[in-house]
């Protein structure tokens, strides 16, 4: 009888990561019948034959994960809790145990085979590599249907094999595909893109930020495992940024960059994997200042406050990390929900969360300590995931976030009374938001069932100004230059536009 007892003790008293991994099964369970129900598979003789995983149960499912974990009694690579150092490795065959989409659309974020590369500590000099050394040299040519990039296909080279994909695929980041002519004695136009530029392997995930102009004028953007860094005003391609694990680790351990920014010095690059690394990187040094390990989970949104960065990850925590310090996590905050937003006030005193569970979180700047957590200053719900948000810079109490795909709604919160004081529906996924103070106007990102970048007038009450059209697939990323004249976008067509505010 005791040995009865010492084997099952372990199931009386629930530990927080019983807890957590309770939660995570429920939520694979929700996901799980969701796109069952949305996308039924038939099976048939075949299907069962040719494709046993996809006529899987969830039963199944639940068992394997179930016995993974009571052997390892560790999180599994399979669940949106990415253990470090314990992957499986047949995750990359194992259709079944994939992580499934959330407000992506079936296969909208698909998996990515990666080439082995060194790794190295410094920035590596890619304008000869680019070939964009001189575009008075170059043939541009207007960008149609015919020119939109097959989407995920991260080769190293970016050339494909088959012959009928080489002209889509063989261009190289940040290569120039149009260019507006020049009229000096016409105003810009609004209406179509000032620069058209290819942005190969670019990946389609609603839940990323892969872009970010910094202040000094360079812009980052996530290419698969990569970061490239463009030079806006010359439009050369200055180096490129390979946040890899060491050489020695499986290919399936490489790290997938899921978001990036820059401090407000534009001197800092912060980068997030998906394998719940946080790295930094002193680019006037060409030089990989720390990475911060302390996130189990894909790092999915950050936002800098003077010398603290913060990070939010799958499993709903908020990581606030000073890189001064020797041990740099300073402060924890826990929220319902993966974070799939983050941002913090242009003042500094108001840090703003969104998560999939619809909640809009609004966080003072007392970070706490890593073993206590708070709860947020306010709550606000919306029906769908709360990504797309930005914070009014003429307006500090102002807010902005846009709606999933369920939704599709924008919507103007007051922070000090947590109301919602304006709102106009878009009838499309809002995918991302900036406010230009210059024009006084927001700029949404759009995605199903319409791709277009919409301006708008919030005042006296938000009104469409005019939309932009130009990408063929949904506008994940929009970027403000500093000026405040230019509004980069980046689309899941891996095209990437620059408009004239």
């Amino acid at each position: 009888m005791d040995w009865k007892l010492n084997r099952y003790s372990r199931f009386k008293v629930k530990t927080e990561d019983t807890v957590l991994w309770e939660k995570i099964t429920r939520r694979l369970l929700v996901d799980f019948r969701t796109k069952r129900r949305h996308c039924p598979v038939p099976t048939t003789q075949k299907t069962s034959t040719e494709a046993p995983h996809l006529s899987a149960s969830y039963k199944r499912f639940k068992s394997r994960m179930v016995t993974r974990r009571l052997s390892a009694e560790q999180p599994l690579a399979s669940s949106p809790m990415v253990a470090r150092g314990r992957h499986s490795p047949c995750r990359e065959f194992d259709t079944v145990c994939q992580r499934l989409s959330l407000d992506s659309p079936p296969g909208g974020a698909a998996r990515t085979k990666l080439q082995e590369q060194n790794t190295e500590t410094s920035l590596q000099d890619a304008v000869t590599e680019a070939g964009v050394s001189d575009l008075s040299q170059r043939v541009v040519r207007p960008v149609t249907a015919a020119t939109t990039y097959k989407r995920n296909v991260p080769k190293q080279d970016w050339v494909c094999s088959a012959s009928g994909e080489r002209d889509r695929c063989s261009e190289k980041p940040f290569s120039v595909l149009y260019m507006a002519p020049s009229a000096p004695d016409q105003s810009p136009d609004q209406s179509q893109p000032q620069l058209t530029l290819a942005l190969p392997s670019l990946q389609d995930d609603y839940y990323s930020h892969p872009l970010d102009w910094s202040s000094s004028g360079i812009v980052a953007i996530a290419l698969g495992c990569d970061v490239f860094l463009w030079k806006a005003e010359t439009h050369t391609l200055q180096g490129c940024i390979h946040p890899r694990a060491a050489p020695s680790l499986p290919l399936s351990l490489s790290h997938s960059v899921s978001s990036v920014s820059w401090s407000r010095d534009g001197c800092t690059l912060g980068i997030g994997t998906k394998e719940g690394d946080v790295q930094l990187w002193d680019v006037e040094k060409r030089t990989r200042l720390r990475t911060i390990t302390s996130h189990l989970s894909g790092v999915g949104a950050l936002s800098w406050n003077q010398h603290v960065l913060s990070s939010g990850s799958v499993l709903g925590l908020i990581h606030h990390h000073d890189y001064r310090l020797d041990t740099p996590t300073v402060g924890v905050f826990h929220q319902q929900g993966s974070v799939c937003g983050l941002e913090w006030a242009p003042q500094g005193d108001w840090l703003a969360s969104g998560s999939i569970e619809g909640l809009l979180n609004i966080w003072t700047n007392d970070l706490g300590s890593k073993t206590k957590t708070h709860p947020p200053a306010r709550t606000m719900t919306q029906p769908s995931a709360v990504k797309a948000m930005a914070w009014c810079p003429w307006q500090k109490e102002l807010i902005a976030t846009g709606g999933g795909q369920s939704d599709g709604v924008l919507r103007i919160w007051n922070n000090q009374s947590g109301t919602c004081v304006d709102s106009a529906q878009t009838n499309s996924q809002v995918c991302s938001m900036v406010w230009s103070e210059e024009r006084k106007a927001l700029f949404t990102g759009h995605g199903l069932p319409h791709h277009h970048i919409t301006c708008w007038s919030p005042s006296p009450s938000l009104e469409q100004a005019y939309q932009l059209h130009g990408h063929m697939d949904r506008v994940l990323q929009l970027a403000l230059s500093p000026s405040g004249t230019k509004l980069l976008s980046a689309g899941a067509d891996c095209l990437g536009h620059v408009w004239n505010t």
